[in-house]
């Protein structure tokens, strides 16, 4: 075995730049700030300084983690069910099944949730340590509280996994989990690394000691004689614990989203202060107050004053600029706005595009079935959510099984069914309905109140949405990116082509029309 136990396997290294961005994006702003460059690149010849005040002036607009709610709580509208024909034994743990007072479905849903934006997850069965020369029997078990319970080990988490097939059937011989803990030490908190090590005869853990190296703590015997932990796949997966996440799709316009809006943020601020420009003005014309040059560039030296450290232009109600030249003139450049309409259609697009890959997963289609689930199924349909909730229910089953296993109890398995609900979605010609309407709505063609009624009738929006209350809720969140500008002037507005608009009446260059005075379009 490695020296470094917390060694990643080569699967969990192909995920892990997936995990890092649906991370990110459930993390908020915070988050999506904190990782910098990484999902927010840093233009040309910008400065760290610049950046930063772009970076803290960005906001995320949170559409996955809103997406991935909804559609995490859809298969848990009702209650996680375990047959009637399945033991006591097992009944008895639906109520509290991780020994933390969660019942099933509470549980089952927060690891559906995990799983579906990381593309899988895990399901650890454990068994409390005990002291078998006092807890023999099953009597003793139950007289100690002792019983099996489930763990919610995360994607991230399960560092490696190894398999083996023996019988046709893939077989875990060895995992590795990371698994902190945090301890008091007098009046502070200190989180230790851990890593625990599970194989079919027996278990290990490991502690990071001070100076970086790894530490057996504790081990003993696996009396299960296997490794009791459950994969669940959010899809197809496309090797041993290797899947691309139904989500990411999402998770990256998502990601565009948060660019582009940083990018359109950064815009506002710039057009909102108009650029003081000047003609005919020379270095050696009078012009008010001193100003400190220090750290410009040589062009806007040159334009403000001497090329050494003091002199230009003093700005504000008690200044007074003058020249020499009587051509000479000092105005206002402003900008045009074509950017800002430009970024305002661009977030619009992206937010529709969102909407519009969140809706997939509940697209309802026939589904490839064989000749038997034909004739149980016939005339059905489901969506992709719909059939990955079916298969989590299987996960939860063979959960079960292991924990009958722990308890010393046969159950075949026709008598242990888990049932996890699965009709939902909308229909093929609903989709293609929703995303006619999605599009009408965004080209303006139908009104707001038009277009919540129809999601409404359509199921889409809940029963009791009222729309009244929501749209107290959208005047809270304040006005969209870009659609915040100055009143619209009465002055003529820049022809095509002109990048700008100035305040006076600067004259003609080459023959040229001078540009129209007015505001940001």
């Amino acid at each position: 075995m490695t020296s470094d136990v917390s060694n990643e396997s080569s699967a969990y290294k192909a995920m892990k730049p997936h995990w890092a961005l649906v991370r990110a994006l459930l993390g908020g702003t915070e988050a999506m700030r904190a990782a910098g460059t990484t999902y927010l690149p840093q233009h040309a010849r910008e400065s760290e300084e610049a950046y930063r005040e772009r970076l803290q002036r960005s906001f995320h607009f949170n559409y996955f983690e809103s997406a991935l709610g909804t559609l995490a709580e859809m298969p848990f509208t009702k209650p996680v069910t375990l047959s009637d024909s399945a033991p006591e034994e097992l009944h008895a743990l639906v109520d509290d099944v991780d020994k933390q007072g969660n019942d099933v479905t509470t549980w089952a849903r927060n690891a559906f949730a995990d799983g579906l934006a990381n593309g899988l997850v895990h399901i650890l069965v454990e068994f409390p340590r005990v002291d078998r020369t006092q807890v023999q029997t099953r009597a003793d078990e139950e007289a100690a509280g002792v019983r099996p319970y489930f763990v919610h080990v995360t994607a991230e988490s399960l560092l490696a996994a190894y398999a083996t097939v023996e019988g046709g059937a893939q077989v875990l011989t060895h995992i590795r989990i990371r698994d902190p803990v945090t301890r008091v030490s007098g009046f502070e908190e200190v989180v230790v690394e851990r890593v625990r090590v599970l194989e079919r005869d027996r278990w290990e853990v490991y502690e990071k000691e001070g100076n970086g190296t790894w530490a057996l703590v504790d081990s003993g015997e696996n009396t299960l004689g296997f490794i009791p932990l459950v994969t669940w796949y959010a899809g197809k997966p496309k090797g041993f614990m290797l899947i691309r996440p139904p989500l990411l799709s999402l998770a990256e316009k998502n990601l565009e989203h948060w660019q582009s809006s940083s990018d359109q943020r950064n815009i506002l601020t710039i057009t909102r202060f108009p650029i003081l420009a000047a003609s005919g003005v020379t270095d050696d014309s009078p012009r008010g107050g001193g100003v400190e040059l220090e750290g410009l560039d040589a062009e806007d030296r040159e334009f403000l004053g001497r090329p050494s450290g003091r002199g230009g232009i003093a700005i504000g109600p008690h200044s007074l600029l003058t020249t020499s030249n009587p051509q000479g003139k000092f105005y206002y450049v402003e900008h045009a706005g074509a950017a800002i309409e430009a970024g305002a259609k661009d977030l619009e697009r992206l937010e529709d595009q969102m909407a519009a890959l969140s809706v997939e997963l509940l697209v309802r289609r026939k589904s490839n079935t064989t000749a038997t689930e034909k004739s149980i199924n016939a005339g059905q349909s489901y969506s992709k959510l719909g059939a990955m909730a079916r298969t989590f229910g299987d996960a939860l089953e063979l959960a079960f099984h292991f924990a009958a296993r722990w308890m010393g109890v046969e159950v075949p398995d026709d008598k242990l069914k888990v049932s996890v609900h699965t009709d939902f979605g909308v229909e093929e010609g609903d989709a293609q309905g929703l995303e006619v309407l999605f599009k009408t709505r965004a080209a303006g063609d139908i009104s707001r109140r038009a277009f919540l009624k129809e999601l409404q009738r359509r199921g889409t929006l809940s029963a009791d949405f009222d729309e009244e209350l929501d749209s107290d809720y959208l005047a809270e969140e304040g006005p969209r990116l870009g659609t915040v500008g100055r009143e619209p002037r009465d002055e003529p507005q820049a022809q095509p082509g002109q990048g700008t608009q100035e305040s006076g009446s600067e004259p003609p260059v080459d023959g040229e029309p001078a540009a129209s005075a007015g505001g940001v379009a």
